[in-house]
């Protein structure tokens, strides 16, 4: 069984894959793509050279870029110390685009961001870093190169100039100074660096091409960076070219005509100032006598600045004078003409400040004032006093006094502060001392006729019947004294004038001169004033008192108003006594009028308009004692009445709650059985008020369930009244009621009076349409006759044939049927009422009449009160 097992085994056959493995056709690939890489890595190497620096300051392998034109054409790849350890050797790959730039003349450096004040170079080096620049240059291929120090000449291909300066030392110049010429910027400065031997200063400009035709070969550079002085007993100098300048520092040049044009790299030297080029423009200036220049080579300044420099001091030909040879920034040319005027400067020591100080050391300066017309080159110096006094438009006039006062040569002449002039010459003579003064053109015309001068300085007072005055000044004008005036008149200015000694004693001289007015004046009793009191129009002074006086029964005072206010005084002007303190108390409250402190303290006078207000006795003017008196005097009014009914004198007269006069007096009538009643309406209303229809009634105070009103006569009765028409008139009833304007006036008759009293309604269908104004007996005491007054608008009602009932209380009729209530209003049930109705038929009676009598029946008819009468407006 086995053997046959045996048997049936396969023996295995091994056959050979002639196929290619997978693995090999990777390891296929990565060769291939190995080798691609390898001929692109050498093909897009370029070319390897090699840069030598002097340091290896902000260059890195693999990092720093080489560029051309901003394009990058290289990278470092590696960076070592020489052999000879004296410079860093840099190596390179120039990308094979760029090789064609590797010639013998290519140039590379270094650059760097830098910033000055006046910007910032290398902008993109400050964000990328620095980099490695290259100008490509022409010959033989190279590949091992020396980098420069600088930028190659026109390495950036503007078309600018390029040349350098020598130099002793920088000073505060910077890369991007500016270059000027007659102070415009036409360059820059853009590098700097030691010369070959250490002892000076290179350095490189680059000149605007449409401004490089300006440099020759004879121009001159100077430095004019920041500010310069030099303080000495030889002068002061003092260079600023400008505020850029200043600041970052710069570079001036002047060229002479003529002159062969500068070449790229031109070596010129640069000069500390312009004084040390010899270019300034020669003039020639003629000084006055005691001129005070003791340095010959003397600056010359306009406005502050130095533009040029004496050359030298000498004798005139004929020894009578001395001129003065001096040089002028040729940029200043153009101040040089023959309205040019050169002021000599002075030192000037005062407590209001301090003028060329340095002139105390040494010596006067001159300083330039430009003018109009032709180029000159000759001049003749002047001092600032001379100037302005020769100067056409300046006043020239004369003080005479009899002190001198302190006062000298160079005194300011003030006015409000500001100064206008100065004292030009002192000269005593035989009286008095006389001052001679040099207005400035611009403020001659403040001088006028009337004029007054006075000193500032010192303590003046004075005493008067006024009071007593003082003048204190600043500190500054007690030290050092000014003269100072007043500008009254007319326009044209006298030449000689006097000088007081201070403010007050020309005020005063003022006050003596001024015209004024004499008037008189009349009163009761002698006002709180006296002599040089205030006569005040509106508070404002305009006059004094100068003297009173007892005539008869009356007192006189003169009063003195400025001619210049008496214009003021009217027909309608009325005066009153202004002094002390006014106080009018009422139960509207507290009213306190003042004059001015000095009225209150030494009394015054005040004045104004007032119409209708009687203001002269013959030919003196009242005196009033005060305004309210003054006011309050108007049209003298009288008045009959029953009785007084609550009045008093002082009470008031009110139109529609404003008072229009007052009562004055009450006194008893005791022919007529009555009161005299003597008021005075004011001026202002007296037109209006006292005319013929005019109506006056007492105001009385109304309180009830139904109506309240003249709640303000509480307090106090008072007289109301309502305007009319007609002539003037001066006497009137005082009535006890109010009139309806304009109404029909009714007699009612009846037997009793019952609860008609004077202000009861007249009722037209439970509608007021007048009022009771009277309730007397008749004649012979048979009857009551009541007097109504019936409102203008409503008198159309009352015909011939109107019945009239009286309405007040409640009747009550009591019979088998049952009670009947009859009541009127509850105003007529409280206070009582009158009422009526005009009988229904086909033809309407005429209207009543005034003063027409009615019966006053005790209660009405059934039918009464059920006529339904239609009466038409008419």
């Amino acid at each position: 069984m086995s053997n046959v097992e045996d048997s049936q085994v396969t023996e295995p056959q091994l056959k050979k894959d002639k196929s290619i493995s997978p693995l090999w056709i990777f390891t296929a690939l990565a060769f291939m793509l190995a080798g691609w890489l390898l001929y692109k890595s050498v093909n897009e190497a370029g070319e390897r050279i090699e840069i030598h620096f002097t340091d290896a300051q902000g260059i890195e392998a693999g990092r720093t870029t080489i560029r051309y034109q901003g394009l990058e054409v290289g990278i470092v790849r590696k960076v070592r110390l020489s052999d000879d350890l004296k410079s860093i050797s840099a190596q390179a790959d120039i990308y094979p685009e760029a090789t064609k730039i590797l010639r013998q003349n290519t140039v590379f450096w270094v650059v760097r961001p830098k910033a000055s004040i006046t910007g910032i170079t290398g902008l993109d080096a400050l964000v990328t870093g620095n980099y490695i620049a290259v100008k490509p240059g022409i010959g033989e291929v190279r590949t091992t190169f020396v980098a420069a120090e600088e930028p190659p000449v026109n390495a950036s291909g503007d078309g600018n100039l390029h040349i350098q300066l020598q130099a002793p030392d920088l000073g505060s110049l910077n890369i991007g100074s500016g270059i000027y010429y007659k102070k415009i910027r036409v360059g820059e400065v853009v590098d700097y660096r030691l010369t070959s031997d250490n002892q000076g200063v290179t350095v490189s400009l680059s000149v605007q091409k449409e401004y490089a035709k300006l440099v020759t070969k004879s121009t001159k550079f100077w430095n004019v960076s920041g500010v310069s002085a030099d303080i000495g007993l030889g002068g002061i100098d003092v260079n600023v070219e400008n505020l850029a300048s200043v600041l970052a520092g710069g570079i001036a040049f002047d060229s002479p005509k003529n002159a062969e044009p500068a070449v790229p790299l031109d070596v010129f030297t640069l000069y500390s100032s312009i004084n040390d080029t010899d270019r300034g423009l020669p003039i020639t200036i003629v000084l006055p006598k005691n001129h005070g220049i003791t340095n010959p080579n003397s600056p010359i300044l306009y406005q502050g600045l130095e533009i040029g420099r004496l050359n030298g001091i000498h004798f005139n030909d004929n020894f009578s004078g001395t001129i003065a040879k001096a040089n002028i920034n040729p940029s200043m040319a153009w101040t040089l003409t023959a309205g040019t005027a050169f002021i000599i400067d002075k030192p000037e020591l005062s407590l209001s400040g301090v003028k060329h100080l340095a002139n105390l050391v040494t010596g006067n300066t001159l300083s330039l004032q430009p003018g109009e017309g032709e180029e000159s080159h000759e001049f003749t110096a002047k001092t600032s006093v001379s100037m302005i006094a020769n100067d056409p438009g300046a006043l020239v006039l004369t003080l005479s006094s009899d002190n001198v006062w302190g006062l000298k040569t160079g005194t300011k002449v003030i006015y409000r502060g500001i100064q206008v002039g100065f004292v030009s010459n002192t000269q005593l003579n035989a009286d008095d001392v006389s001052l001679s003064l040099v207005v400035y053109p611009d403020y001659a015309h403040l001088i006028k006729s009337h004029s007054r001068f006075f000193v500032l300085g010192g303590i003046n007072g004075n005493v008067s019947a006024e009071g007593i005055e003082f003048s204190v000044p600043t500190f500054a004008q007690m030290v050092d004294k000014t003269i100072s005036f007043t500008s009254e008149g007319n326009s044209k200015a006298k030449t000689e004038y006097l000088l007081f000694e201070s403010e007050i004693l020309a005020r005063n001289a003022k006050e003596a001169l001024r015209g004024f007015k004499r008037i008189t004046l009349t009163a009761n009793k002698l006002p709180s004033v006296s002599e040089g009191s205030p006569v005040m129009y509106k508070n404002f002074t305009v006059g004094k008192v100068e003297r009173f006086e007892l005539a008869q029964d009356k007192v006189k005072v003169s009063l003195q108003i400025d001619n210049r206010y008496h214009h003021l005084i009217t027909p309608h002007t009325v005066f009153w006594n202004h002094s002390g303190v006014d106080i009018k108390a009422g139960l509207s409250g507290v009213e306190i009028d003042t004059g001015s402190l000095k009225s209150i303290v030494a009394g015054g006078i005040s004045f104004g308009d007032i119409k209708g207000i009687d203001n002269k006795t013959g030919t003196h003017w009242k005196l009033y004692n005060s305004f309210t008196a003054a006011q309050n005097y108007g049209l003298k009014l009288t008045f009959t009445a029953d009785d007084a009914s609550g009045l008093s004198s002082g009470s008031k007269i009110r139109y529609q709650g404003v008072d229009v006069g007052e009562v004055n007096k009450l006194s008893p009538a005791f022919k007529d059985g009555g009161v005299i009643v003597n008021a005075t309406i004011y001026p202002e209303f007296s037109e209006q008020l006292a005319r013929a229809t005019s109506y006056f009634w007492v105001a009385q105070p109304t309180l009830s369930l139904t109506k309240t009103e003249n709640l303000d006569s509480l307090f106090g009765a008072y007289i109301s009244v309502v305007p009319g028409k007609g002539a003037k008139r001066e006497s009137f009833q005082l009535h006890k009621a109010a009139e309806y304007a304009g109404g029909l006036t009714l007699i009612l008759e009846s037997e009793n009076r019952d609860s008609v009293n004077v202000g009861t309604p007249i009722l037209f269908r439970d509608f007021e349409v007048g009022a009771v104004t009277d309730v007397s007996l008749g004649r012979f005491a048979d009857r009551v006759l009541i007097e109504v007054k019936i409102s203008d608008d409503y008198k159309h009602l009352i015909r011939n044939n109107t019945v009239f009932w009286n309405q007040s209380g409640v009747d009550v009729s009591i019979g088998l049927t049952g009670a009947t209530v009859r009541s009127g209003t509850l105003e007529s049930i409280i206070k009582g009422g009158i009422s009526f109705a005009t009988p229904e038929g086909d033809k309407l009676a005429k209207p009543a009449r005034s003063d027409q009598h009615f019966l006053l029946n005790k209660q009405p008819k059934e039918e009464w009160t059920s006529w339904r009468t239609a009466i038409p407006y008419f």
